[in-house]
């Protein structure tokens, strides 16, 4: 129950934002791009390997809901050097256990993205450090475990101008890892982006 209400607050989350996004359309073809930008996102990520489930204990950490910042310098009008910080989690109660699995992401990339104003189409590759947390408690008693690896992640999608200061970026993505289990997936999140500085 704890993991499908969370679930469900992720998926209210990005729907408000989807109206958000339908709302700013009509202002996005005069935006002017800009140098730096600071973006976030929520989203939802599906697992693909068979690691994260355990069936006979009714385990399964295949479905997760997924956050990210990042930030984002233009060099060139149609590239980006960016750093992100990307993560999945999912939580759930098995015989009276709190469990919780999550992910994260993080490291540098470069994005190509269309130099027109207003409508921006991407695409984006990452190299990942990556690390995965499984987390159990019951009552006061909490046990965490840790790994950590390396791995890669490609990503495109549109990056919706709303004006000047604010875009919207609508993405799906692949991401790869496996520091102890394979905690590969693909995913899609929607999310909201300031962008500043003037870009020459």
């Amino acid at each position: 129950m704890r993991g499908f209400n969370a679930l469900r607050w992720r998926f209210a989350t990005v729907a408000w934002l989807g109206l958000f996004l339908v709302s700013a359309l009509p202002a996005m073809a005069r935006a002017e791009n800009r140098k730096h930008h600071l973006g976030f996102a929520l989203g939802y990520e599906k697992h693909l390997s068979d690691d994260l489930k355990i069936e006979s204990a009714g385990i399964d950490y295949t479905d997760a809901g997924y956050g990210a910042i990042a930030y984002r310098l233009s060099v060139l009008h149609n590239m980006d050097i960016t750093l992100d910080a990307r993560g999945t989690t999912h939580s759930d109660t098995i015989g009276g256990v709190d469990l919780t699995m999550s992910t994260g992401f993080f490291g540098p990339g470069i994005r190509l993205i269309s130099p027109n104003e207003g409508l921006r189409p991407y695409m984006q590759a990452n190299f990942f450090l990556v690390s995965e947390s499984l987390e159990a408690e019951v009552g006061n008693t909490k046990t965490t475990t840790d790994e950590n690896g390396a791995g890669f992640g490609i990503s495109g999608g549109v990056d919706i101008r709303a004006g000047n200061l604010l875009s919207i970026p609508v993405e799906v993505n692949y991401m790869y890892g496996k520091p102890a289990d394979d905690i590969s997936g693909i995913g899609a999140n929607i999310g909201l982006t300031f962008n500043f500085g003037q870009l020459k």
